[in-house]
């Protein structure tokens, strides 16, 4: 019986159709993705304003041409996930996908990642929206953004896993006047508090590790001047925490004013922020994710909400997280689903 939630297909390569084996398929067979072939690259610095000094670090890109030769089609922002940069796979092949389908694309590191951690001394987190609409106000200022058939300013945001979530958030939140006109979440954990739970009980905890080592490494790396970025008691809870709400507790959600990390999940889960959302987004996902619960997609009323917003999904009953990966294809099945409703938008 088909699951309700599900309004969309993606069929797996043969001997992948395991949730699992599509989350970590580009680590087995990774792929190299030349993004110089199809656009020009250049770094910029966006200052944060917020009193800490922070900087983030943005690679903008801008399309070396279009299907139909027709003009660009405005500027994608890319925004990772937990434990990921700017140079995670699944950020490159969505920007190799949107440049060679003419969008110009900025990739940005967020606090403390990649190469933000030279440049910022604090950490990102899910409820972190301020930080993406500082990078949103530089963009709109940027001939990338302006460079669509319109010749104004217009700008689409596009976050994968954690990332997604906090672009959901953004989308939720009042615009205050920057030129987005729409967006998309692949893989967003929707309810933050179910998610941290199944996260620890899934694979005897083996993805909860792996992102807990990637925040370890982040936190714990020199800030820029080569000052410790954390203090010597949080560092002593860092390395002790064996779970993500275990890392919370001790930084996330004392640095930001709240409680513990039940408080700050609380906060900033983005399914409250979807009936409020007012541009185009889409949201894809795929119920057999490794990492996410499905629960939580189960339990919106999609249909309402597509009736009374501008809310759209892509949920699929195979695919992983963040994998979607397809036989002969190198880029991802929901680069081709963003491709398409990023154009119609």
């Amino acid at each position: 019986m088909t699951d309700p939630a599900v309004n969309a297909e993606f069929r797996t390569p043969a001997g992948w159709g395991s949730g699992h084996l599509q989350t970590i398929r580009s680590r087995v067979l990774p792929h190299r993705f030349e993004l110089h072939r199809h656009g020009s690259q250049r770094a910029i610095l966006v200052d944060l304003d917020d009193g800490t000094g922070d900087q983030l670090k943005v690679q903008v890109h801008r399309a070396r041409r279009t299907p139909d030769g027709g003009p660009r089609r405005g500027l994608v922002v890319l925004i990772h996930g937990l434990g990921g940069s700017a140079e995670s796979d699944y950020v490159r092949a969505t920007t190799q996908g949107l440049l060679q389908a003419g969008f110009n694309v900025a990739r940005v590191d967020l606090r403390s990642a990649g190469l933000s951690g030279d440049t910022s001394a604090h950490m990102y987190h899910a409820g972190k929206t301020d930080d993406v609409r500082a990078v949103l106000r530089h963009l709109a200022d940027e001939s990338e953004a302006r460079d669509n058939p319109t010749g104004r300013p217009r700008l689409t945001v596009m976050g994968f896993s954690l990332g997604g979530a906090a672009t959901i958030k953004l989308l939720g939140e009042p615009l205050q006047g920057l030129p987005v006109v729409a967006g998309v979440a692949v893989s967003a954990p929707l309810d933050l508090i179910v998610g941290a739970q199944h996260l620890s009980n899934t694979m005897f905890g083996v993805y909860e590790r792996y992102i807990l080592m990637a925040l370890r490494r982040d936190s714990l790396r020199p800030a820029p001047g080569g000052s410790p970025r954390v203090s010597e008691l949080e560092r002593h809870g860092i390395r002790r925490a064996r779970t993500l709400p275990d890392f919370d507790d001790v930084l996330t959600a004392p640095r930001n004013g709240w409680s513990d990390a039940m408080e700050y999940y609380r906060v900033n889960s983005c399914n409250q922020f979807l009936p409020t959302v007012t541009a185009p987004t889409l949201v894809i996902h795929s119920l057999d994710d490794p990492m996410i619960p499905a629960s939580p997609y189960r339990a919106i009323d999609w249909d309402a909400l597509q009736a009374s917003g501008p809310v759209r999904r892509a949920i699929t009953a195979r695919g992983g997280h963040v994998g979607f990966h397809e036989r002969g294809n190198p880029l991802p099945w929901y680069v081709g689903q963003a491709v398409c409703f990023l154009s119609s938008a």
